[in-house]
């Protein structure tokens, strides 16, 4: 009778019959990798960032109509990212590295109706991302931020050969751009010190008009404080007729609007809104405005616990109208 197969005998061979040997191999153990071992296995390579991008046909009555697709590599920030233009689509959109420690954004040109990229302007931030991006008509603006924020004009007239045609580096950031008539552009964003440690809300004025020396004409900056108006474009509200401008604005103290002016003379408080303080058990709290709008000769603001009319020019406060 053969030996039971042990470790040391990884083979045993029987014989049943003059003609048939059954051969059997003793299972080697189960081997436990070390972990201070390198793997001898491939790191899987990461799919490099991209954005696809589908346009459909609304013009018919019924359900869409699929036109075409396309992408762009990155990702985009929001929607003010995406343009069109005179038959073209402009994409502005940053892309990090593998490894997530270099980043690099650029400007995609498309058409619109095959969405295939006919130009491209990049190199923009190296190191940094995308803040916040404006197109307007052949012209766009963007803001790079790590330590020190680049506000980039950029000229789209040539879909083959847009190009960067300025740059003004300052501190801090503008997260969100709005247009204040010809060659004026309004930035709301947060203050930084020459680290990108952020300060504090701030509001600025660009000068625009040439687009080869942008400049700040202005900038109002309040400390250790946040505006809604920096990741919600409606939070912002800008009335030319007048320059009124109202953004909500949250200090370590209270919440509550600022209201500005804002015109070539530059940015100017006008002073602040609050809505009445609220009681929950305890509890005592200032409403967050959310909403500001012109109606008539009034100004409106909204909070979660209820609707204020303030005199446009004033500002005192002329009714209050609770939601609970």
């Amino acid at each position: 009778t053969p030996a039971e197969p042990t470790l040391d005998q990884p083979v045993v061979r029987a014989t049943v019959s003059p003609t048939v040997t059954i051969t059997l191999s003793a299972s080697e153990p189960p081997v436990t990798p070390d972990p201070r071992q390198p793997s001898l296995l491939p790191e899987p390579e990461q799919p490099p960032e991209e954005t696809e991008i589908h346009r459909f046909d609304l013009t018919a009555p019924g359900a869409p109509a699929y036109a075409a697709s396309g992408k762009v590599p990155g990702r985009l920030l929001n929607q003010y990212a995406l343009s069109e233009h005179d038959g073209h689509l402009r994409v502005a959109t940053t892309l990090n590295s593998a490894d997530d420690r270099t980043s690099s954004s650029s400007v995609h040109v498309l058409r619109a109706d095959t969405m295939a990229q006919v130009g491209e302007v990049g190199g923009l931030g190296k190191g940094e991302r995308i803040y916040s991006v404006r197109f307007i008509g052949p012209v766009g603006y963007c803001v790079t931020f790590r330590q020190v924020d680049p506000l980039y004009t950029l000229d789209l007239r040539d879909p083959a050969a847009p190009k960067v045609t300025g740059e003004l580096k300052i501190t801090g950031y503008s997260a969100y751009l709005h247009p204040a008539g010809e060659g004026r552009l309004i930035g709301i964003g947060q203050e930084a010190g020459e680290q990108g440690r952020t300060l504090g809300t701030q509001v600025s004025l660009f000068d625009v008009s040439d687009p080869a020396a942008p400049r700040r004409l202005s900038q109002l900056f309040q400390k250790d404080s946040g505006s809604g108006a920096e990741w919600d474009p409606h939070a912002f509200l800008y009335w030319p007729k007048t320059g009124l401008s109202v953004i909500p604005l949250t200090t370590q103290d209270d919440s509550g609007a600022l209201a500005l002016r804002i015109d070539d003379a530059g940015v100017t408080e006008l002073g602040r809104i609050s809505h009445p303080a609220q009681e929950q058990g305890r509890l005592r709290y200032q409403p967050g405005i959310q909403r500001s709008l012109v109606i008539g000769d009034a100004l409106w603001t909204l909070s979660p616990e209820g609707a204020q009319v303030n005199d446009l020019t004033t500002l005192e406060r002329e009714a209050w109208i609770p939601l609970r």
